[in-house]
């Protein structure tokens, strides 16, 4: 019979009021007055709670004078983990007791790390048995219900599982006796790895990365029977590698919970001991204890040991002879050694480590046989960090304390084109601080606002640790006067085949890998490089030479080569190389040592170049590189040819209607006054750059300030005509016919 309450019952633990008892649930006495409850029977009690369904937990009631809104239950058997906070006991149902005899009783054991410290572990499995039917005999059991004791904690045994029960069925309870056959379905290993990870697994782009290691899985459920029959041993290890921040403990977490593996977790936190030799001896038991549980308990889950920063524990090999090397070397030899005996046995243990910088692993670590099958997981693309940020911002608005937002497809669009170089985790603390101003402001902001505030405050992890600083423009073509050409020129050549990239490859083009803008000093390259990102929503990377060279052999080579790794990784990206001749000038016949640097550098960049982009790809990421020069004649012809800097863009100096369109400009962020005529002074600055304008303009506006110190009385904050045409005498033109003469043949030339 089944009693539903009127009244949910805040359920707490026995072991509050009564220590050495167990299956008992202590109920108010109206309840027995009311339903007519017989002391000390058994009854299924059904309780929910915030983080599961309904369970059971098997107990016998007695009453007691206690405030009616609560209940004290014991735990040791049901269907629920342990008791939480907030739990209710919602029912009562009664329930028959097996008086036959029972024939045999299976069961699961899911254990601990502890478990492999206590002395059970040196039992064989039928002794085994015969300790469990002693735990569980003083029990009252039912099929399908969880043993879950102090007893069972003290030997590091997480549950005990009735699985089936020969002569019963759900709705009777039994108890073993001296007869029962006790048989074990399986023993496995409980719990994740012991890193925190502060969102859930997403699957949003990792789609590939989980098929590469559920098909290890597969080869070590194969590996036994290819063995017998082939003698084929398959690799059952695996390289995991990506930025830190990616996921990869998030993903490795999803897979040990989804597969129920058996996870043994080895960092250098549980590795690394005090005194010399005791690392080694602490990576042999950890091997030792997976090799127990996969072979001597027979355990039917898959058994993974995760490494966590290998790299940590295995790193490059220093020729300089410490004690701190020398550790290091011991620790990498022991892996190694426990490495090959592990693939020579007929174990079906998968190997697994992570690291986020693989050059710095030993190469005997990395080696066939070991660790040479490398999993890579990428940068997340545009369409990859919408997914995952819509994804990770649903769960957060799924908390109590906030209400429930969603995002429109327009903000969506704006994270992705917002997010270059972000990975799983730096979205993760975006979604964190759009909750946290939720949290603080309340209802006076909609959640675009929270979300626009969130990614001024946000940058990428890479962005803080690389060497190279990598940039996001707010400011267009609009804020360059005029050069309409110019900027008409780059529409079409540039931004076309950057926005509509399907259209451009079905005329058979290939999107643009170098520009080169050449011209004057001072008529704004720079500036249009840095609009030119702008425009296309790439970040924007600048590299003066200044930059490169090093007094070290070799550095600035790999400065170039971190230089395009930090662009991929932000792609879509705009590498800007500012002053190219003088990083990438023409080779010379004879060699010298100053030379030989620039010839090294001018061979990575080249390198560099021709694999920035593979145009078979359609889903690759645009990386663009754009040099500027005001000496494109120094440039070495193999950076000019086509597939590199393949598009030379002449910056002129601006003509009447663009220094018109400069003096407007100024003049909204300058006070001219009325008598100021702008066309006038455009035609009196024939061949002035505009940097040369800009400074005609300073010249003005100091002394119109000068004027205003001296006339204290009068407080005319305008610079009038005068002033302009004293700055216009005392000024010139930075450039000449000659220098103009220069790009005109390289114009023809190219």
């Amino acid at each position: 019979m089944k009693f539903n309450l009127d009244q949910n019952l805040t359920v707490l633990p026995l072991h509050i009021i009564e220590e050495f008892t167990f299956q008992k649930c202590l109920l108010p006495k109206k309840l027995f007055m009311k339903y007519g409850l017989h002391t000390g029977a058994w009854m299924k009690c059904s309780v929910k709670g915030t983080s599961f369904h309904t369970s059971y937990f098997l107990c016998q009631v007695y009453p007691r004078d206690i405030n009616v809104n609560c209940c004290y239950l014991d735990y040791g058997v049901g269907t629920a983990s342990l008791l939480e906070k907030g739990c209710m006991l919602c029912s009562l149902e009664t329930i028959d007791f097996q008086e036959t005899d029972i024939e045999q009783v299976t069961i699961t054991l899911e254990i601990k790390e502890s478990f492999f410290k206590s002395r059970l572990r040196k039992l064989s499995t039928s002794m085994l048995t015969i300790a469990m039917k002693q735990i569980l005999t003083p029990l009252n059991l039912f099929v399908g219900s969880v043993v879950r004791t102090k007893i069972c904690e003290n030997f590091g045994i997480s549950a005990i599982y009735i699985d089936s029960c020969i002569n019963t069925n759900e709705n009777t309870i039994f108890q073993l006796n001296s007869q029962t056959k006790l048989c074990f379905n399986n023993i496995y290993k409980g719990g994740k790895s012991n890193a925190s990870v502060v969102m859930p697994f997403f699957e949003h782009g990792y789609e590939g990365v989980w098929k590469e290691i559920e098909d290890l899985l597969c080869n070590s459920r194969l590996r036994s029977t290819q063995i017998e029959s082939n003698g084929i041993r398959p690799h059952l290890n695996a390289l995991l590698i990506g930025p830190p921040g990616c996921g990869k403990t998030a993903i490795l977490n999803a897979f040990v919970e989804k597969h129920k593996c058996n996870c043994f977790y080895i960092s250098t936190e549980n590795i690394l001991q005090e005194y010399p030799g005791d690392a080694e001896a602490q990576l042999r038991k950890e091997f030792e204890t997976a090799l127990y549980l996969t072979t001597k308990l027979k355990s039917k889950n898959p058994t993974v040991i995760i490494f966590e920063n290998i790299n940590l524990l295995c790193p490059v090999s220093n020729n300089a002879s410490t004690k701190d090397t020398s550790n290091s070397n011991l620790i990498c030899v022991q892996l190694v050694k426990l490495l090959d005996e592990l693939h020579n046995s007929n174990a079906n243990i998968l190997c697994i480590a992570t690291t986020s910088n693989p050059s710095t692993i030993n190469a005997s670590v990395r080696r066939p046989g070991r660790f040479q099958h490398e999993i890579i997981i990428d940068w997340p693309n545009e369409q990859t960090r919408k997914s995952l940020f819509n994804a990770m911002f649903e769960f957060s608005q799924s908390k109590p304390f906030l209400k429930p937002k969603k995002l429109d497809v327009e903000l969506l669009d704006l994270v992705g084109k917002s997010t270059q170089g972000f990975v799983a985790g730096d979205l993760a603390l975006l979604v964190q601080n759009v909750e946290q101003n939720q949290v603080k402001q309340g209802k006076e902001y909609d959640i675009a606002h929270f979300v626009k505030s969130a990614l001024k405050s946000v940058r990428p992890a890479a962005m803080y640790t690389a060497d190279v600083r990598v940039y996001k423009f707010l400011d267009g073509f609009e804020t360059i006067g005029g050069m309409d050409k110019l900027k008409r020129t780059l529409e079409v050549s540039i931004l076309a085949g950057l926005r509509k990239q399907e259209k451009f490859r079905k005329f058979g083009l290939k999107l643009p890998k170098g520009l080169l803008l050449y011209g004057p000093p001072g008529c704004a390259k720079t500036t249009f490089a840095k609009c030119l990102a702008k425009e296309a929503d790439m970040t924007f990377i600048s590299i003066a030479s200044a930059d490169v060279y090093s007094p070290y052999v070799g550095a600035a080579e790999k400065f170039i080569v971190r230089i395009f790794d930090t662009a991929r990784k932000n792609a879509p990206c705009l590498i800007f190389f500012d002053e190219i001749d003088t990083l990438a000038g023409r080779r010379p016949i004879s060699s010298n040592s100053s030379s030989d640097v620039q010839v090294r550098i001018l061979s990575t960049l080249l390198t560099e170049m021709d694999g920035v982009i593979d145009d078979s790809d359609e889903n690759s990421q645009q990386i663009l590189v754009v040099a500027a020069s005001n000496r494109p004649d120094m440039i070495d012809d193999a950076l000019l040819r086509p597939g590199r800097l393949s598009k030379h863009i002449y910056v002129p100096a601006p003509d009447l209607q663009s220094r018109i369109s400069i003096l407007q400009l100024i003049a909204k962020r300058m006070p001219f006054s009325e008598d100021v005529n702008v066309i006038k002074i455009a035609e009196g600055t024939k061949l002035y750059t505009g940097a040369d304008m800009c400074n005609l303009c300073n010249e003005a506006a100091l002394l119109a300030f000068e004027r205003l110190s001296a006339e204290s009385s009068v407080e005319d904050y305008k610079i009038n005509a005068k002033e302009f045409d004293f700055a216009l005498k005392n000024s010139k033109s930075s450039l000449s016919i000659n220098q103009l003469s220069l790009y005109a043949k390289f114009q023809k030339k190219s």
